[in-house]
Formats: structure tokens, C-alpha cells, sequence
């Protein structure tokens, strides 16, 4: 241990004396962490967001098709459904759900039946309970700069005469991603702002009683319920998840070429010796530290820049992720359109993550730093001293 402490000492000396160059290195480290921290940081909080949000999914979904594109269902096929009397189906519930352009926000909101939303907290006013009232998300409530109590008016369609809603109450959804470009109106409301007839229905949820049960009941609703499509949520999750994991990938690798270029300039500029490096080594070797000594040494120096750029690119990565919304990787990862509403992911990072990132660039760059000096210890002590090649 007195060891190892003598010559951890020794490589901060050596840093001290080197401290332009070392600096310089460690910055390069930390923008490149930072790139890598960032990328990653906000593609875990993703899966994280679409964990909490999937918890509050129905577990199978029944849409229509016609010419290959989702239909207005019927609301019978629920009794279809229940009729088949499967034992792994503990109700079936249409729901009513669509998007709305809303021009002052120049952008799309969701806007959900009563019936079809039930997993959020209103955190100023309350449920709508008539026709003419409405709850929104906290995301439109921001844009719109509303709160419970004032009046907005949305058009149902182009030309069409706006309707004057009361604003009742703001959502404060679970995750950031459920209820920022929400709006809950009546069953009633719902129907008549999205254009859906009495008796239809955007499509069905069931709630199994056994995750299980999935592949046997979409089987006998495929063949039960003509033109259906039956979505399970367990593969929409591995789906999303791949979609996350793709898109997180594909970043990380447009970056690759930014490490690498790092670490053939480390190795270029740590390659060429000083002479006062070289002299420093021989004297070292020349006052009794074997070859071991040399190359711990200079690992310990390179270990150390390595790993202060590295917990620097790290923090800078997470304030880039969390607090400055990503600027430059958000729009790759999320693949929203530039008019949806603002994002605010919640930090979800392990210790685990964290440490992959570090050691993906301490690892190599020490690799690259101790190669120079191991050829150099390997020389004749009196060549080093002289200056000889």
C-alpha cells in the first residue's frame, strides 16, 4: 500500500508539472463523455418514462381497419367481445380518443373521452361535469398560459363555428410524457369535438385478469370480430423499447468517430516523449525503479486525467440531458414533431450506466498512455539520460 501511495504521489507531481497538457486532454475527455453521458442519460429516461406510462395501458387494444388504416370501431363489438365469455377478459370498455389541431399553439392535442381516462390527478380544480367543461394537461395550460377557471374555445373542424369550453382543472400527470397535451372532456364533448357518431368508438380496451392470457384472447377476437386488430401491450413495450434502443445506438455511433479521434491524438501527442520525460524515466530507472514501477506510475497519471475528464463530461452530460433539454440530441431520440408540446423528463440514472461510460474511455486512454512509456523504461538507463534515441 506504502507503495502504491509513493507512487500515486509521484504522478501527481507529475501532473503538476504537465498540467497544460493534462488539462487540455481532460477537456477533450469531458466533451466527449459529456456527448456520450447526454445520449445515454436521455434514452434511459425514456424507457423509464414509457415503463411508468405502459403501467396504465390497457393490456389488449382493439382497433378496426379499413384499407389498412385505423377505423371508427362499434361500440356492440365490446358485447361481442364479453359474449365469447373468455375467462382471461376482466371487461371490456370503448373509448372515445382523437387528435385536434389548436391554433394558438400552432400544434396537435389529444382529447380523450371522460370514460378513457382515469390514471391522472387534477392539481387545480376538478373533473369536468358538464358538456361544457374540460380539463387540460399542464403542458397547455403552460403554453396557453390558463388555469382552472378560464375559458378556451376549439374548433372541431375547419369552418366549423369554435365552442367556448370552461377549463375546470389542470393535470398533473404520473410521468412527464402522459398529460402534457391532454385534454378530458365529456363522453359527449368528445364525440362531438372529434366528429364520432353515437354507437362508435375509437377503439376497445380489455383488462386481462393474467398477462398470459394475451396470445389466447387476441386469437379469439381476431376471429370473433371482423376487420380487428388486436395490440397487445407487452409487445408494444419490447417495441418501444427497440425503438429507444435504436435510436440511442444509432446517436452513439454518429459519436464514435469523435472518441476515436481523441484517443489517436492522445496517441499521437503521448507517443512522442519530451526530453525531459525521457530523462525523467531515466532517472528513475537509474535510482532503482524497475520497469513496474514506471509503467504503475504512469497509469496512475494517466488514470487520473482520464477519470477527472471523465466525471466532468459526466456532470456536464447530465446538465445538458436534464436541465438544458438536450439541445442537439433531443429531436433524434424523441421523434416528435417540432410543434409537439414541451417534454420534461425525469432523471433515471444508475450506477451501473454510469460506470459502462466512464470505463469506455478510461480503459482505452490509459491503454494509449502506458504504451509510450513502456518503451521507454525498456531503454538502457544511461542512453535515456543522454538524450540517446
Amino acid at each position: 500500500m506504502k507503495r502504491q501511495l509513493a507512487l500515486l504521489d509521484h504522478a501527481l507531481g507529475a501532473l503538476r508539472r504537465r498540467a497544460g497538457r493534462n488539462a487540455a486532454i481532460a477537456i477533450g475527455l469531458a466533451a466527449v463523455v459529456a456527448l456520450f453521458g447526454s445520449t445515454s442519460f436521455l434514452a434511459e429516461a425514456l424507457r423509464a418514462e414509457y415503463r411508468a406510462l405502459a403501467d396504465g395501458l390497457p393490456d389488449l387494444t382493439v382497433q378496426r381497419l379499413v384499407a389498412g388504416r385505423p377505423a371508427l370501431i362499434a361500440e356492440r363489438e365490446a358485447a361481442t367481445i364479453e359474449a365469447l365469455d373468455l375467462p382471461g377478459v376482466r371487461s371490456v370498455r370503448p373509448r372515445v380518443w382523437g387528435y385536434l389541431f389548436v391554433a394558438p399553439i400552432e400544434g396537435n392535442v389529444v382529447v380523450i373521452g371522460r370514460g378513457a381516462h382515469d390514471d391522472a390527478e387534477i392539481v387545480a380544480g376538478r373533473w369536468p361535469e358538464r358538456d361544457d367543461e374540460i380539463v387540460v394537461g399542464s403542458g397547455i395550460a403552460r403554453l396557453l398560459g390558463a388555469r382552472a377557471g378560464d375559458q378556451i374555445a376549439l374548433t372541431a373542424s375547419e369552418g366549423a363555428t369554435p365552442v367556448v369550453l370552461t377549463i375546470s382543472g389542470v393535470l398533473d400527470a404520473r410521468t412527464a410524457a402522459l398529460g402534457s397535451d391532454l385534454v378530458i372532456a365529456t363522453d359527449a364533448r368528445a364525440r362531438s369535438l372529434l366528429g364520432v357518431p353515437e354507437g362508435m368508438a375509437t377503439d376497445l380496451a380489455l383488462d386481462l385478469a393474467r398477462d398470459e392470457e394475451a396470445a389466447v384472447v387476441t386469437a379469439e377476437i381476431a376471429q370473433a370480430v371482423s376487420g380487428a386488430r388486436v395490440i397487445d401491450r407487452q409487445l408494444l413495450e419490447r417495441t418501444y423499447e427497440l425503438t429507444f434502443d435504436a435510436r440511442a445506438g444509432l446517436v452513439g455511433a454518429m459519436l464514435v468517430p469523435a472518441l476515436l479521434a481523441l484517443l489517436l491524438l492522445a496517441w499521437d501527442r503521448l507517443t512522442g516523449l519530451g526530453e525531459a520525460e525521457r530523462r525523467e524515466i531515466g532517472v528513475l530507472k537509474a535510482t532503482g525503479w524497475s520497469t513496474n514501477d514506471v509503467l504503475t506510475a504512469r497509469m496512475w497519471e494517466s488514470g487520473l486525467v482520464a477519470l477527472v475528464g471523465s466525471v466532468a463530461g459526466v456532470a456536464i452530460g447530465y446538465v445538458h440531458a436534464f436541465w438544458l433539454g438536450a439541445p442537439g440530441i433531443a429531436d433524434a431520440l424523441f421523434g416528435w414533431s417540432v410543434l409537439h408540446a414541451e417534454l420534461a423528463l425525469a432523471p433515471a440514472v444508475d450506477l451501473a450506466q454510469v460506470l459502462a461510460i466512464v470505463s469506455a474511455v478510461v480503459v482505452p486512454f490509459v491503454a494509449v498512455s502506458v504504451v509510450p512509456a513502456w518503451r521507454a523504461a525498456m531503454l538502457d538507463p544511461d542512453r535515456l539520460l543522454r538524450g540517446g534515441p
